[in-house]
């Protein structure tokens, strides 16, 4: 038993069932493009109609499912760390990660929830709203994927770093001129593009072998795809110290980082 009162695989079901809402939910407006609302953030990056509704189904549904527990949201004001440093949990929410994506209409957009317990997280799951796949994991319980009722295990992609043909997944956002000496490392990289979490789900997936950010993305970006990759038997570390990622920082944004999948020759 939890300091939440619960065994952590026990909140898979009711976490799917809420993630399943809010996949339908989204989905409608996507199908119906008519629907979609985007408005600006004083940052400059897009928010619509469709992340606020995600956004409140999903604190509403993690306020009756764990009473108590601090949400941070992407789409909520950010308590100050003082306010936060010392919870033994937390929500960390993306309720739609990857808004371009269901903006321009590619598909690459996902829900991601992740429960933090000492800097690190312990569930971990991501919805797929164009596919209804929905990917969790518990940490020391593997991972999973699960559509249609079906559920199947996760395993990422044993492999070396000798090996020839390795698949990257990259971003189509970052400065790619900056990985040039990276991907010289390696004997005839394969390099394909997707954007947000999906990059995650194809390395745990074994879809993927290696997907390296140069870019510092948040910590609501990363936490549930770390958790899942690593269930998978990868995983995810910071480019500049091996470490893995570490969450609910006084800085939420994250450094850096590499996430592998069943690596056999690491460090």
């Amino acid at each position: 038993m939890t300091a939440i009162g619960r065994e952590m695989k026990e909140l898979i079901p009711e976490l799917s069932e809420l993630c399943r809402e809010v996949m339908e939910e989204v989905i409608k407006i996507y199908d119906e493009g008519g629907k979609l609302k985007v408005n600006r953030k004083t940052d400059g990056s897009p928010v619509t109609n469709a992340d606020m509704i995600a956004n409140e189904i999903i604190v509403n549904g993690l306020k009756k499912i764990t009473p108590g527990i601090p949400i941070i949201s992407e789409e909520m004001p950010l308590p100050e760390y003082r306010d936060r440093k010392n919870s033994d949990y937390l929500w960390m929410v993306d309720p739609i990660d990857g808004t371009y994506g269901l903006i321009e209409r590619s598909g690459d957009f996902t829900i991601n929830l992740a429960l933090i317990k000492d800097h690190a997280p312990v569930i971990g799951m991501v919805g797929v709203p164009v596919s209804g796949e929905i990917y969790s994991a518990v940490a020391g319980g593997g991972a999973q994927v699960e559509k249609n009722g079906h559920r199947s295990h996760l395993e990422a992609n044993i492999f070396s770093k000798k090996d020839r043909g390795l698949r990257f997944i990259c971003s189509p956002n970052q400065e790619m001129e900056k990985l040039t000496n990276y991907f010289e490392k390696f004997d005839q990289p394969r390099l394909k593009y997707r954007s947000g979490t999906i990059k995650f789900l194809l390395v745990a997936s074994g879809q993927a072998d290696i997907y390296p950010s140069i870019r510092r993305i948040n910590e609501w970006d990363t936490a549930a795809g770390q958790l899942i990759i690593e269930e998978a038997g990868g995983v995810v570390l910071r480019a500049d110290n091996d470490q893995p990622l570490k969450y609910n920082k006084p800085d939420l944004r994250n450094p850096p980082f590499i996430a592998y999948g069943d690596i056999k020759d690491f460090p």
